[in-house]
C-alpha cells in the first residue's frame, strides 16, 4: 500500500486539489486591469510618453476595444 500511494497519480491529485483549493481565484476584470497597469508603465518608460500623450492613447486604445472589455477596464461606469 505504501508504494502504491507513492506511485499512484490519484494520491498527487488530491494533494494539488488541497493546495489549490487555498488559493483564491483572480478575476477576469482584475487581470485585465494588472495588464493595463504594466502596459501603462511600459509606454511611459520606454517610449517616455509624457502623462498628457498617455491619457491620449489610452483612451484612443479602450476606445478600439469590444464594449466588453471597456465594461471589464471600467466596472463602475459598466454599472451606471
Amino acid at each position: 500500500m505504501e508504494q502504491r500511494q507513492n506511485e499512484d497519480q490519484r494520491t498527487l491529485r488530491k494533494l494539488f486539489f488541497l493546495l489549490v483549493d487555498e488559493m483564491a481565484d483572480i478575476t477576469f476584470n482584475r487581470s485585465l486591469g494588472i495588464l493595463m497597469v504594466a502596459l501603462m508603465a511600459s509606454l511611459q518608460e520606454i517610449l517616455k510618453l509624457s502623462d498628457e500623450q498617455l491619457t491620449a492613447f489610452t483612451a484612443d486604445f479602450e476606445a478600439r476595444l469590444p464594449e466588453y472589455l471597456r465594461n471589464a477596464l471600467h466596472p463602475e461606469i459598466a454599472m451606471a
